[in-house]
């Protein structure tokens, strides 16, 4: 199964749009200048955080016309997306504790799993 670096295309496309280089988005969104080139290159997924973080770097919004969430391969677990989803109605604070809730349940799910094993 073929790569599908859509994600990355668009994120060099929007990035070059605004006239920042790898680095000073790296800087603006608060993430590391070679993450930034993985996510491009398709070699990481993001997690929603970083997502989140890139789109105010590029002042973009989740929902900008190819590149919404549903498009985008993310390194997070599906229910966790799709709960993320279905809450895009409420305000930032309320996306914010239900971000840090669902995160934290994930990370207790997977340490059940790998008891479990």
């Amino acid at each position: 199964m073929a790569n599908d670096n859509t994600f990355g295309k668009k994120l060099k496309h929007y990035r070059k749009i605004k006239g920042l280089t790898q680095e000073k988005l790296a800087e603006l969104a608060g993430v590391n200048e070679k993450h930034i080139s993985k996510l491009e290159l398709g070699t990481y997924k993001p997690t929603y955080a970083t997502l989140e973080k890139i789109y105010k770097a590029l002042d973009l919004n989740i929902e900008d016309e190819g590149i919404e969430l549903k498009n985008v391969s993310v390194n997070d677990n599906p229910f966790y997306i799709k709960s993320l989803q279905i809450l895009s109605s409420a305000d930032e604070q309320e996306i914010e504790f239900y971000y840090t809730l669902l995160k934290t349940a994930q990370k207790g799910a997977d340490i059940f799993k790998s008891k479990v094993k």
